[in-house]
């Protein structure tokens, strides 16, 4: 049953792939949609100033008190070590949410910007690029 599903949900994609082509070729007149590479770049390069960013504000606020609890068992966590708050600052800020790691106290708001920053921030930058007059 579920290769059936698989199979299914493969032939939907390919379908809509092709109808985003055929959609594509027609809004070329009005809309820039050549890979820019440094666009990437420059995306890439703002999110992990993020992640790095965020992932330093825990730190400082993880020298108070536990920020984070563990998913599973419920165990707060102590002594966090920096390379655990940028794991922490990526999974928020991708949205990912793995669930390994919650965030405890005050620390909770501000995951909640990171997640929103991390979702508003890419889509202003496409939005500006594809619409902006050359």
């Amino acid at each position: 049953m579920a290769h059936v599903l698989l199979g299914i949900f493969i032939i939907f994609f390919l379908v809509q792939l092709g109808a985003f082509a055929k959609q594509k070729g027609r809004l070329n007149d009005t809309h820039d949609f050549s890979a820019n590479w440094p666009l990437y770049l420059y995306i890439f390069s703002v999110m992990f100033a993020l992640v790095f960013i965020f992932a330093v504000i825990y730190y400082i606020a993880s020298f108070g008190s536990p920020i984070l609890m563990e998913g599973n068992s419920g165990e707060l966590l102590h002594n966090h070590d920096f390379a655990e708050m940028i794991y922490y600052s990526a999974v928020t800020l991708l949205s990912i949410g793995y669930g390994d790691l919650t965030p405890v106290g005050p620390v909770r708001y501000i995951s909640v910007f990171e997640g929103f920053v991390g979702i508003v921030t890419p889509t202003v930058i496409f939005i500006k690029e594809i619409t902006k007059n050359d």
